[in-house]
This record gives structure tokens, C-alpha cells and sequence, in this order.
């Protein structure tokens, strides 16, 4: 039996973590975090928001996602819509998108430069509510 304990002792002086780059998950890939890439990913994302009526960050194949763009459709042309799963900078305007509002999925929509909030949160808006908020 002491045998078995030193042995395990040996193997266990063996093994160590050993951390590697600070990386964090979001959806189904990888990203890693850098200061330079948030400062553009900042600036991109809030001048997107600044500078637009309606914004919606989202991924193309996300069925929420083509359920809220087809809503606000129906209230104005005149959307803007970054779709994340096609930009390599799309995970780190995700993160910083969960950084800026606490929501970690998409789609997120802003009107007006404020956050709805997803697609059941821009459902929940009768088509005169968006309006009224785009207008503002």
C-alpha cells in the first residue's frame, strides 16, 4: 500500500497546471482578450449604435436573429446589421456586447441608440412602439 501512495505522490509532483493565454467562450468558438482590439471593438460597435436608427448585431444563421431582423423590417429599411458569424472581430464585438449591456446572445437590437434587448424583447413592442422609438 505505501508503495502505491509514493507512486501516486510521484505522478501527482507530475502534473501541474500551467494557465495559458486568458480565453473565454463565446457560443461555439474561442476568443482571446486584447486591448488594443477592444479599443476598436469599442469604438466600432458604439459608433455603429451612435450613428443609427436601428442596429442589430446578429449571427446569419440564428433563427431569433431572422426573426427580429424581418419584424423591424416591417417598420423601416433602414437597419444596420452586423453579422457577427461573418466578421473575424465577431467574437470580440460579442464579448464587448455582453461587457456594454450584460446579454450574451444575439440578436441584440438597439433603436434610437437604446437596448431592446433580444428578439422576444423586440416582439414584445407593437409595431407603433418602434416606430415611435426610431423616430425619436
Amino acid at each position: 500500500m505505501s508503495t502505491a501512495i509514493r507512486r501516486l505522490n510521484v505522478l501527482s509532483s507530475h502534473l501541474t497546471f500551467k494557465p495559458t493565454l486568458q480565453s473565454f467562450k463565446l457560443g461555439s468558438s474561442f476568443s482571446t482578450s486584447s486591448p488594443a482590439m477592444s479599443a476598436e471593438i469599442k469604438q466600432l460597435v458604439d459608433k455603429t449604435i451612435k450613428e443609427n436608427k436601428a442596429v442589430v448585431f446578429s449571427k446569419s444563421y440564428c433563427p431569433y436573429c431572422k426573426k427580429a431582423k424581418t419584424y423591424l423590417k416591417e417598420d423601416t429599411s433602414d437597419i444596420a446589421i452586423l453579422e457577427l458569424d461573418e466578421r473575424d472581430d465577431g467574437s470580440a464585438i460579442q464579448a464587448y456586447l455582453k461587457e456594454l449591456n450584460g446579454q450574451g446572445t444575439v440578436p441584440h437590437v438597439y433603436l434610437n441608440q437604446e437596448f431592446i434587448g433580444g428578439s422576444s424583447d423586440l416582439l414584445k413592442l407593437s409595431h407603433d412602439q418602434i416606430k415611435q422609438k426610431i423616430s425619436a
